[in-house]
């Protein structure tokens, strides 16, 4: 694990996935960041590339020849390298190789970059086409934060742009899009997640709070097209795991009727030859 710390935060980065794994607040001695017991959820914060979400049937069609991808792709379960670090910040860097080109067929190089800013966590994404084609490609975040007592404690507060739209999900894979014509907050309770994760457009920050807190984390990831909140289920019981998912993402897993052509996903995103992709997000604890 690498270290990042300063009067507020300490964080800890693994280059297995260059995943986040822990975010510590010094003013709350308070674990924010899921520990990753694998009784509930084995990951911290995974990086979704090059796709988000699953594919149907495991697998996609890119220039007429089929690829076998399984749930938010790749990069999570890879190691990167180390290629930068400061007082405030660390990079990873993962480049196309022979073992990434069994899934998926284009030379890109990603760049991962964490920097701790006062209370802030920023969390940068850069995808270069090194291919001699254009690229298509999904990206998104995974963070869950853990949750102190029940589930019916919390609610979600939200600043959006206009249009916004709720995807479903039927099984693993987007259905109906519905138009919302307000979202303020959302309450929290376990039977929210029933059908999985809520999935919206046009959201440019989450702030998860707690009715018995004096903290709240915010996460802010502006203009991002979708956002993704999400906790395991636990039918028998009726109860979630002990944290709760905000994930910003540019993609989205395929459609129920998907043709599997991967450059015809929903948020797809196209790089031309030697173009750079940039974005980022900002994860945050605050004082109410």
């Amino acid at each position: 694990m690498n270290k990042l710390e300063n009067d507020f935060l300490i964080i800890e980065t693994s280059k297995a996935g260059a995943e986040l794994t822990r975010i510590f607040s010094k003013a709350l001695n308070k674990e924010i960041l899921w520990n990753g017991d694998s009784k509930y959820w084995g990951r911290h914060s995974p990086i979704l590339f090059p796709i988000v979400g699953r594919l149907k049937d495991n697998e996609t069609i890119i220039d007429n020849n089929v690829y076998n991808m399984t749930q938010h792709g790749f990069a999570r379960d890879m190691n990167f390298n180390l290629v930068d670090t400061a007082d405030n910040s660390i990079s990873y860097k993962l480049t196309s190789n022979e073992d990434t080109k069994k899934y998926y067929p284009y030379s890109f190089e990603l760049i991962i970059t964490y920097k701790l800013i006062n209370n802030n966590v920023n969390i940068y994404w850069e995808v270069k086409n090194t291919d001699s084609n254009d690229i298509y490609f999904s990206i998104g975040a995974h963070p869950a934060f853990n949750i102190q007592s029940n589930v019916e404690d919390y609610y979600l507060k939200f600043n959006s742009r206009n249009n916004i739209e709720n995807i479903s999900l039927k099984g693993p894979f987007n259905d109906k899009y519905t138009k919302v014509d307000t979202l303020d907050r959302l309450d929290l309770s376990n039977d929210v997640f029933k059908n999985d994760a809520i999935i919206y457009t046009n959201i440019d920050e989450i702030s998860l709070k707690s009715k018995k807190e004096d903290y709240f984390i915010n996460v802010s990831f502006k203009d991002f097209p979708l956002v993704g909140i999400w906790s395991p289920y636990y039918k028998d019981t009726n109860t979630i795991a002990p944290f709760i998912c905000i994930e910003p993402w540019y993609g989205l897993c395929d459609n129920i009727n998907s043709d599997k052509i991967f450059k015809n996903k929903a948020f797809i995103n196209k790089l031309k030859s030697q173009d750079t992709f940039n974005a980022s997000y900002s994860i945050s604890i605050e004082q109410k």
